[in-house]
């Protein structure tokens, strides 16, 4: 099992930083703009795509296919009440010579050992509590 650490605090009005493992990524956190970063539903897509491309690597590289290069495309469509992805499609763009039965069998490995995909796939619940620090 893994064990994951992230912390994510606001800098202003505007944005958040997400910190792990002495990375940071800026993050918008005001709505209806988005000069800070990417927002919380790009940062999940980012997320997905991070999560699939990872797998192109390690399984491609398992399975001994060339990738000359891969890049994904992603559109979501938000509802506003209550608000919430309701719909998630993407394209993955594969750049290579090796067969396309190879490549939809490498499709498929990718998304079923996804962190990240079967997250989304299996609808997890978030846990949480609230903590007050009180100021002054």
């Amino acid at each position: 099992m893994l064990n994951y650490h992230v912390n994510v605090t606001i800098q202003d009005e505007s944005y958040a930083i997400a910190e792990t493992r002495g990375h940071r990524i800026k993050l918008n956190v005001k709505k209806g703009a988005g000069e800070a970063g990417f927002n919380a539903a790009e940062t999940l897509l980012a997320a997905l795509g991070a999560c699939i491309l990872t797998n192109v690597n390690a399984i491609g590289e398992k399975m001994r296919l060339q990738i000359d290069d891969a890049r994904i495309e992603f559109e979501a469509v938000r509802s506003d009440e209550p608000p919430a992805l309701i719909e998630i499609r993407y394209r993955l763009i594969l750049k290579s010579p090796e067969p396309p039965e190879k490549l939809a069998e490498l499709h498929d490995l990718c998304v079923k050992w996804g962190t990240v995909t079967n997250t989304v796939i299996n609808g997890l619940v978030p846990k949480g509590e609230l903590m007050i620090e009180k100021t002054g």
